[in-house]
C-alpha cells in the first residue's frame, strides 16, 4: 500500500502512514546553552573592564605623584604665579682657579689635603729640586766668573789711568824744557851782542829750543795712546757690568725655579681637588691642573637667564634660590650685575647637546645676602625671579 501524500490527508489531524515505511523521528527542540552563557560572558567582560580602569588609574595617580614638586617647592614662594624661575649655579667671584707647577718634576710630597682651608704662601705640594738647585750653583760659579773679569778691566783702567797722568807729568816736563831752552837761547843771543865768538853757542841754544819742542811733541803723542787705549778698558768694564747684571738674572731665574719647586696657596682659600700624587712626573704641557683652588671669596649665584625673559631681569631685585633636584629653599640674594652680551651656556646640560641646540643666555651675578642652608660651589640652582 502506497503512502498517502500529505495534501491527501485533508481533514486528519495525522497522517497515516504505511507500516512498510519506517517513522521518521520528530524534530527535537533546539538546544538552549546560549541562556546561561551570555550572563557569564557579561559578567567576564565587566571583570576585565573594571581591572583595565583601576590599572589605568592608579598608573596615572603615580605619574602625578613623580611630576609633582615636592612639598617644600609647593610651600615654597616658587609656587607663586608672580614669580618666573631660571638655571644657574653656585659659584665665586673669578671662579675656581686651576694651579699648574711652572716647573717640570716628579712629585716629592704632597703636603695639603682637600677641603682644608689654607692660608696664602701656605705649600700645597713639592717637587723634586734636584736640576734647579745645580742650575742654582751653574749661576753663582757664571756670576763670579763675571766678578773676576769686571775687577780685571776695572784694574786695567786703573793702570792707564795711572799711566795717562804720569804721561800728563812727562808733557809738563817737555814743555819746561822747552821753556828752559827758550831762556838759554835768550841768554846767548844777549851775550852774542857783546862777544861775536857766541855765535856758535847761540846756535846750539835754538837746536836745544828745537828739541825740547819735539820732546813735548812726542810726550803728548803718548799721552794721546794712553788716552786712546782707556776708551776699549773702559768697554771691557762696562761689557762686564752688564755680564753681571745678567749671570745676577740667571742666578736669580734658578733660585726662583727652586722656590717654585714647592707650589703654594695664591690667596686664602681651599684646595677643592688635588690631582697630583707623589712620584709622578709633571712636564709642560699638562692635560689637566694639578690643584683646583677655590679662594676664600664670597659665593654668589651666576644665573643663565634666556632671551625670552632677559627683559623681567632688574638689577637690585630680590631673588629666591632653590636647590634644583629638591626645590628646597637655600637662599636669598639680589641681582648685582648683569652680563652685557649674549652667549652659550657656561654649564651643559644632556638636552643641550641634541642637533640644532643652540640656546643664547644673558649671565646675572647674584649676590648672596642670606643662606638658609648650606650651599656649595658648583651646586645646581633655580633662581626665582620676581615678576
Amino acid at each position: 500500500m502506497a503512502p498517502v501524500a500529505p495534501d491527501s490527508c485533508s481533514g486528519l489531524s495525522v497522517c497515516e502512514v504505511s507500516p512498510m515505511e519506517p517513522s521518521r523521528p520528530s524534530a527535537s527542540p533546539p538546544p538552549r546553552r546560549w541562556r546561561l552563557t551570555i550572563p557569564i560572558s557579561l559578567g567576564v567582560i565587566l571583570l576585565l573592564a573594571s581591572l583595565v580602569i583601576a590599572a589605568v588609574s592608579l598608573h596615572t595617580h603615580a605619574g602625578d605623584r613623580s611630576t609633582s614638586p615636592p612639598p617644600a617647592a609647593t610651600a615654597s614662594p616658587s609656587a607663586d604665579e608672580n614669580r618666573w624661575m631660571s638655571l644657574g649655579y653656585v659659584d665665586i667671584e673669578g671662579g675656581v682657579t686651576p694651579l699648574y707647577p711652572l716647573q717640570q718634576g716628579r712629585v716629592k710630597r704632597v703636603i695639603a689635603k682637600e677641603n682644608e682651608p689654607v692660608k696664602e704662601g701656605d705649600p700645597l705640594f713639592e717637587l723634586e729640586d734636584i736640576v734647579p738647585t745645580l742650575k742654582v750653583r751653574e749661576a753663582k760659579a757664571d756670576l763670579n766668573a763675571a766678578k773676576e773679569r769686571l775687577a780685571q778691566a776695572e784694574a786695567r783702567v786703573k793702570v792707564i789711568d795711572q799711566q795717562i797722568a804720569a804721561q800728563k807729568e812727562a808733557v809738563e816736563a817737555a814743555q819746561i824744557k822747552v821753556k828752559r831752552a827758550r831762556i838759554l837761547l835768550e841768554r846767548k843771543k844777549r851775550l852774542q851782542k857783546i862777544d861775536d865768538a857766541v855765535a856758535e853757542e847761540v846756535q846750539d841754544a835754538e837746536l836745544q829750543v828745537e828739541e825740547a819742542k819735539v820732546g813735548v811733541k812726542g810726550e803728548e803723542r803718548k799721552l794721546a795712546a794712553y788716552q786712546a787705549g782707556r776708551r776699549p778698558a773702559e768697554g771691557d768694564v762696562k761689557r762686564a757690568g752688564e755680564d753681571i747684571e745678567a749671570k745676577e738674572a740667571q742666578l736669580e731665574e734658578a733660585q726662583n725655579a727652586v722656590k717654585e719647586c714647592v707650589v703654594r696657596a695664591p690667596a686664602d682659600g681651599t684646595p677643592l681637588r688635588i690631582l697630583v700624587g707623589v712620584g709622578q712626573a709633571l712636564g709642560a704641557n699638562a692635560h689637566q691642573p694639578a690643584v683646583q683652588f677655590a679662594a676664600a671669596t664670597p659665593l654668589l649665584v651666576r644665573a643663565e637667564v634666556e632671551q625670552e625673559f632677559v627683559g623681567r631681569v632688574r638689577k637690585g631685585e630680590s631673588v629666591l634660590i632653590q636647590d634644583h633636584i629638591t626645590g628646597q629653599d637655600c637662599a636669598r640674594g639680589k641681582v648685582v650685575r648683569i652680563a652685557r652680551w649674549y652667549t652659550n651656556r657656561r654649564t651643559n646640560t644632556p638636552d643641550m647637546f641634541a642637533a640644532g641646540s643652540d640656546t643664547r643666555t644673558l649671565e646675572c651675578i647674584i649676590k648672596i645676602d642670606s643662606i638658609l642652608q648650606e650651599v656649595r660651589i658648583g651646586q645646581r640652582v633655580r633662581v626665582q625671579f620676581p615678576d
